[in-house]
């Protein structure tokens, strides 16, 4: 099996999804390579692109305190910027490669040369931005329950404000 469909099939954005759906994926993707320590996008960039890791590792991180504060390690197989296909935001958490990494682009404006690929991708997708938000429910009760403030529930999911010279 090619490494880029293998990389496909690995991915949990792809479970459930046939052969021929991951061929038809597979053929709208582009390659996208960086070198250790290079930024793929910043928090609050603009981006319609999910990627795929082929090799290598990326680390999301999202600016806390003016410091970058590690959301995720990510390696083969896994895939970020999903809600750059859902969303036509900012992104929510910038990415950056850890080591050199290979992965698979799929850019929103091609996506629908694949529309039953893209219909079950969707689907996918939506499933695991639940889970996240369980996730996040989760860690918001547990903060509470310990004495930790919430946040106002009017700026949860709203950018924050830029500190000066940023």
């Amino acid at each position: 099996m090619d490494i880029h469909l293998k990389a496909l099939s690995m991915s949990k954005c792809f479970k459930g999804f046939g052969m021929e759906d991951l061929k038809q994926l597979l053929a709208i993707t582009t390659k996208a390579s960086w070198k250790k320590g290079q930024d793929i996008f910043i928090e609050g960039d603009s981006g319609r692109d999910m990627f795929i890791i082929c090799a290598g590792k990326v680390k999301i991180w999202r600016e806390n305190a003016g410091h970058d504060l590690a959301l995720a390690s990510l390696s083969v197989g896994e895939s970020f910027g999903e809600m750059g296909l859902v969303d036509d935001g900012k992104r929510s958490a910038g990415a950056m490669a850890v080591e050199d990494t290979l992965a698979l682009r799929i850019c929103y404006e091609r996506l629908m040369e694949a529309p039953d690929a893209a219909t079950h991708l969707f689907r996918n997708i939506a499933k695991a931005l639940a889970e996240r938000l369980n996730s996040a429910n989760d860690i918001i009760v547990f903060q509470s329950q310990s004495g930790g403030k919430t946040p106002p529930l009017s700026t949860i999911g709203k950018p924050r404000p830029r500190s000066p010279g940023e």
